[in-house]
């Protein structure tokens, strides 16, 4: 009985695995074929793989693709989702915090400046030590002040230099 179990395992786990390979090929079969930046079906093909394999070393690259197809074709906020989902099932790949960046980047274009300074927020929060760190945090800094008060904060370090 153990040998049939064993068996039958180790069939289900090459039977995922060549699923896993043949969704991954249709992807690349997709990224090759087609503009990826108008396509609705790598769009889906990306999410589809994501929810499927999310333990996949491609996963948190395919979400960040999605959410960029998204962005260019102005779907922003569901583009932001995507990024913001990145940041937090992935946290700790080096993908992670471009995400948030890029999150709070397409919040500011909306513009939401709120939601925009959240997600800066977070990434100083969870990457002190990033080399980005005091470009995000001049951005956080800065997220929702007016022209006026941008153009006085300006004026008065070129007062002060």
């Amino acid at each position: 009985m153990k040998k049939t179990s064993f068996y039958l395992l180790a069939l289900l786990l090459t039977a995922c695995s060549n699923q896993t390979q043949k969704d991954l090929d249709q992807i690349l079969a997709l990224e090759r074929q087609t503009s990826s930046l108008n396509s609705d079906s790598l769009l889906h093909c990306y999410m589809r793989f994501s929810d499927a394999y999310a333990k996949h070393d491609s996963a948190a690259v395919f979400l960040m693709k999605a959410a960029h197809i998204e962005i260019v074709n102005k779907h922003v906020v569901p583009g932001i989702k995507l990024y913001e989902r990145v940041a937090l099932e992935y946290p700790n790949t080096p993908i992670a915090a471009q995400a948030l960046i890029n999150g709070g980047v397409a919040y500011a274009s909306i513009p939401d400046p709120a939601n925009a300074k959240r997600l800066y927020d977070q990434f100083i929060a969870q990457y002190p030590n990033h080399a980005r760190i005091e470009e995000v945090k001049k951005w956080s800094e800065y997220s929702g002040l007016s022209d006026e008060e941008l153009f006085r904060r300006f004026q008065n370090q070129l007062n002060a230099q």
